[in-house]
């Protein structure tokens, strides 16, 4: 419809000038900018440093779901021999998307690098243990790696707030904590042979733009990004 309009606009200022008319005073061209108006800055909104870190936080976060799918999978197919090439080449994978995490988040807090490592690597082995646990009956093994994983996510709100003020400790450990439920449905599905384990996997996925988000718009704020 714009253009449409636009081009009607070009037709009717042709006409006024081929006959000689011009448009009425009270349908004068509207006002110039003021000078600051002029000189205020575009801001890009999608190519901005804040929107970037958080795109890539995104796309980093939603790898480590499947990656730690895949991991536990293979694990699983090879009867929890957690020594085999294949689980080990599932786990350097894995492994390797978090130290891209953690080199992602040093771009902005470089002393914070590898204290975010080291934090996020210990969470893994706690699905492991409580994906072994599940499998071979072991409820005080489950028991355990549950309560491993709710008493990381408090960890790890407490060391995200303590680099960004801006994000109270206790909001990210609830992201973490839907982080830690979801995926823990989708290896219950696994593990029973449950073809919902994909959707599962998915929907596990599927919360970390909103993990993204958070860390992404308290570290803009914290940094004053755009």
């Amino acid at each position: 419809m714009r253009k449409t309009i636009a081009f009607a606009g070009l037709g009717l200022a042709a006409a006024l000038v081929l006959s000689g008319c011009s448009a009425p005073a009270e349908e004068a061209a509207e006002e110039p900018m003021t000078s600051e108006e002029a000189e205020a800055p575009m801001i890009d909104t999608v190519n901005s440093d804040g929107s970037n870190l958080r795109a890539q936080l995104t796309a980093l976060l939603a790898d480590h779901v499947y990656l730690a799918g895949a991991a536990i999978d293979q694990a699983l197919q090879d009867g929890g021999d957690l020594t085999t090439e294949q689980v080990g080449a599932a786990v350097a994978a894995l492994d390797e998307n978090s130290v891209e995490v953690a080199a992602l988040v040093g771009s902005a807090y470089p002393d914070a690098e590898q204290p975010f490592l080291d934090s996020w690597r210990s969470h893994i082995p706690f699905f492991v243990n409580y994906t072994v646990a599940k499998a071979t009956g072991d409820q005080a093994g489950v028991d355990q790696a549950v309560s491993d994983l709710n008493g990381y996510a408090v960890s790890f709100g407490q060391l995200i707030n303590s680099v960004v003020p801006e994000l109270p400790a206790e909001a990210v450990q609830a992201e973490l904590e839907m982080h830690a439920v979801s995926l823990l449905a989708a290896i219950d599905a696994n593990i029973a042979n449950d073809p919902a384990y994909f959707d599962l996997l998915k929907e596990a996925a599927s919360h970390m733009p909103m993990t993204a988000n958070a860390l992404a718009g308290g570290i803009a704020t914290n940094l004053e990004l755009q």
